[in-house]
C-alpha cells in the first residue's frame, strides 16, 4: 500500500531586521505531482489535488525541496480524492476498486493532524494525512504574567507546540549585529539555557534577539526555515558584597559617628543606583547614614551610626528598573565603643605652706597622645603615660583628653 504523508508548517522568519515575512511549509510525497482539478491518471489509479488560498485560487509554491513544498501565502484549503475503478479482467470483478479522500479548510489550529478515509474492496493505495503546526515557537516573554524580559547571566528558552521530529537550531543576535549560532539544538518543549558568559562579552549591555532556525527533516537540506523573533535585555548582573561590612568604631563612648565600608565587587554603569535601608538588629528602620563613594575602589562608607548592632537592605536599579535585591542572611555589622579613656589625678600635698605641691595625671585607654590643661592655660603633651607637675597652693581646674578630644565620661575640671 502506498501512502501520503502531508506536514504543514506556518514558519516565520527574519526579514534584514525586525520585521518578518510569513512563509508555509507542507511536507508531503505528493511534491511530485501537479494540482489537478479534474481526475488525473496516475499509474491504475486517478487523483484530484490541489492546495489554495484566501481567494479561492490556487497557492503555487516558491521552493521545492524533496518532499518540501514552501509557499508564501497562508494555505486556506487542502483537497485530494483518488480512486482506482475495478476492472473487471477476472470474467467479472476483480475486487480491484477502492477510493480514497480527505478536505481540510481550518488551518488556524496551532497543532492538527488528520487522516483521510477510504474505501473499496481492494486496500486503497493512497491515504491521505496530514498534519498542521503553528510557526509560532517561540513565546514572547510577559512581564505581566511574572515573566522576567531582561536577565544578567542566563535565561531559559524553549520552542514549544506540537510533539514532532523537528530541531530546532538557536541563534542569537545583539544590537548592531547579524545572528550567531549557539551550535545548540533542542526539541519542542526541550530547554535551552542561555549562558551570557558563553556568547557575550562581560561588558555588553543592551537587547539581545533570538530565533530558532527549524529543521523538519535533518536528511533533506534546504527545507530549513526561521521561526518568529524573540526579545530580552542584557543587564548587569547586580553587585554583590565581595567581603563583609568593615565596621569602625565611635571616635569616643558617647559620640554617635561610627562607620561602616561596604565594598562591592564591580562599579555601577551609567544610569544604575543603589538604594540602602539600614536597620537595628530589632528590625527597626533606621535614617540612611550619610553616605561617601569611592566609585574607583567600589567602597561606600556610612557614617553617623551609633552604637548597636545593624544589618543592611540594598537594591540596584537601572533607571526605574529594579536589578536586583539581596537575599538574606544581610550582611550584618556591630558599631562598638573604642577604648575608653579615663584619667586619674594624684595629689601629693607640700610638706611647708609655703611650698608648691605636686600632682601626678594618669590617663589610659582611648588613643594618645594625651593632653592637658590647667585652669584654661596652655595644652600640654603627655610626656609619658603619667605626668608629674607642680602646682601652686590653691584650686585649680584640670582638663585632660585624648587624641581623639575624646574627654573621661567620670574625670573632667576636676578642683584641687
Amino acid at each position: 500500500m502506498k501512502k501520503l504523508y502531508y506536514t504543514f508548517f506556518i514558519i516565520l522568519f527574519s526579514v534584514g531586521s525586525l520585521s518578518a515575512q510569513t512563509t508555509y511549509i507542507i511536507n508531503s510525497n505528493t511534491s511530485s505531482y501537479s494540482y489537478t482539478t479534474s481526475f488525473f491518471p496516475s499509474g491504475d489509479y486517478y487523483y484530484q489535488y490541489w492546495i489554495k488560498k484566501a481567494d479561492g485560487n490556487l497557492l503555487v509554491a516558491i521552493k521545492n525541496v524533496g518532499d518540501y513544498l514552501i509557499f508564501n501565502e497562508k494555505p486556506t484549503q487542502f483537497y485530494f480524492y483518488a480512486y482506482r475503478p475495478e476492472t473487471y479482467h477476472c470474467s467479472g470483478p476483480c475486487g480491484e476498486d477502492w477510493d480514497s479522500s480527505f478536505t481540510a479548510t481550518d488551518f488556524n489550529a496551532n497543532c492538527f493532524n488528520g487522516v483521510g478515509g477510504s474505501g473499496g474492496r481492494a486496500g486503497a493505495e493512497i491515504v491521505p494525512e496530514f498534519s498542521i503546526i503553528s510557526n509560532q515557537v517561540l513565546v514572547n516573554p510577559n512581564p505581566q504574567n511574572g515573566q522576567e524580559t531582561n536577565f544578567c547571566d542566563k535565561v531559559n528558552l524553549q520552542a514549544v507546540g506540537c510533539t514532532g521530529t523537528q530541531r530546532f537550531f538557536w541563534e542569537y543576535r545583539i544590537e548592531g549585529g547579524s545572528f550567531q549560532s549557539t551550535n545548540i539544538s533542542t526539541a519542542f518543549n526541550e530547554t535551552f539555557q542561555f549562558n551570557r558568559s558563553n556568547y557575550l562579552s562581560t561588558t555588553y549591555i543592551g537587547n539581545i534577539d533570538f530565533r530558532v532556525l527549524i529543521d523538519s527533516d535533518t536528511s533533506v537540506t534546504g527545507e530549513e526555515v526561521y521561526s518568529n523573533i524573540i526579545s530580552y535585555s542584557v543587564i548587569p548582573c547586580p553587585p554583590f558584597l565581595n567581603k563583609n561590612p568593615e565596621p569602625e568604631t565611635t571616635s569616643c563612648v558617647y559620640n554617635n559617628d561610627g562607620k561602616v565600608v561596604l565594598t562591592f565587587d564591580r562599579a555601577l554603569i551609567t544610569n544604575e543606583r543603589f538604594e540602602f535601608n539600614f536597620y537595628t538588629a530589632d528590625n527597626a528602620l533606621i535614617p540612611t547614614p550619610a553616605l561617601s563613594v569611592d566609585s574607583t575602589n567600589k567602597v561606600y562608607t556610612f557614617s553617623g551610626l551609633a552604637l548597636g548592632q545593624y544589618y543592611i537592605k540594598y537594591q540596584s536599579f537601572i533607571g526605574s528598573q529594579q536589578t536586583s535585591v539581596n537575599k538574606e542572611p544581610y550582611p550584618a555589622f556591630t558599631i562598638g565603643p573604642p577604648s575608653e579613656f579615663t584619667f586619674e589625678i594624684i595629689e601629693t600635698q607640700p610638706a611647708c605652706h609655703n611650698e608648691p605641691g605636686k600632682i601626678q595625671l594618669k590617663a589610659s585607654g582611648g588613643e594618645s597622645p594625651y593632653y592637658y590643661t590647667v585652669d584654661n592655660g596652655t595644652e600640654v603633651e603627655f610626656t609619658a603615660i603619667s605626668n608629674v607637675f607642680t602646682l601652686t597652693e590653691g584650686n585649680h581646674y584640670i582638663k585632660v583628653r585624648d587624641k581623639k578630644n575624646c574627654l573621661s565620661v567620670t574625670a573632667n575640671d576636676v578642683q584641687i
